[in-house]
């Protein structure tokens, strides 16, 4: 019977090697609050969030109470170090982590040439690593929607902010309509647009006296000037 029992026990899977290192980082108040802080950064990035940590920090010895930092500002992503500062200890110590988090994205729904207006029919979402993601991503509806796009757009690709813009309201070269308004005064002439510019939009502005302004875009051949 006794054998039997130890040839069962032998039997029974054993944690690997990743799960014991996981199963021991959680015990390690080092790794723990590496773990926390980094969690606590990335909130921006959803609730699909997972942290490794690679380094084994029960080799590093005991840390009182550990005061994780990012030597690099910004959401942490992908491949991160993180510093961390131990009560009485002069010296930082560093950790190697991954951040994987999935993010919900819009993606073209069928080819889009230069100019072609984007709507929701254009648009479709996909989740995808944010490792994936290093040239941006556009993650709502309004980024994308009633604006127009600036190049050639792959059925599937990924939407980022240098791919789309807001629709041309004031055209260079167009005789535009300028509003001046002040405390007590409003005054309205025409000027030359010198730039192309959507909805809120800054642009450069002639006058008939060939003075040079900034206006602000605020509907079609219409800008406005405070002062």
């Amino acid at each position: 019977m006794l054998l039997l029992t130890l040839f069962g026990l032998a039997l029974l899977p054993l944690p690997s090697i990743a799960q014991a290192q996981a199963q021991a980082q959680d015990t390690d108040p080092l790794a723990a609050s590496v773990k926390r802080f980094l969690l606590t950064q990335t909130r921006s990035l959803g609730d699909q969030v997972s942290i490794e940590i690679h380094d084994n920090t029960a080799r590093l010895g005991p840390c009182a109470a550990p005061e994780p930092f990012l030597p690099r500002p910004g959401t942490p992503q992908g491949r991160v170090t993180v510093g961390v500062n131990c009560q009485g200890e002069g010296r930082a110590r560093y950790v190697q982590a991954t951040v994987s988090a999935s993010i919900r994205h819009l993606v073209a729904a069928r080819t889009l040439e230069p100019g072609d207006p984007i709507d929701a029919t254009a648009l479709q979402w996909q989740s995808s690593d944010v490792t994936r993601l290093q040239r941006g991503y556009l993650s709502a509806m309004s980024d994308a929607t009633g604006c127009v796009a600036t190049r050639r757009i792959p059925a599937g690709a990924t939407l980022t902010n240098a791919m789309v813009r807001q629709p041309w309201l004031v055209k260079r070269g167009d005789t535009v309509a300028l509003v001046a308004q002040g405390p007590g005064f409003r005054v309205s002439r025409s000027v030359e647009a010198l730039e192309n510019g959507g909805m809120g939009n800054t642009i450069r502005l002639k006058t008939e006296g060939n003075q040079i302004l900034q206006g602000q875009v605020i509907g079609p051949d219409q800008l406005r000037v405070n002062f």
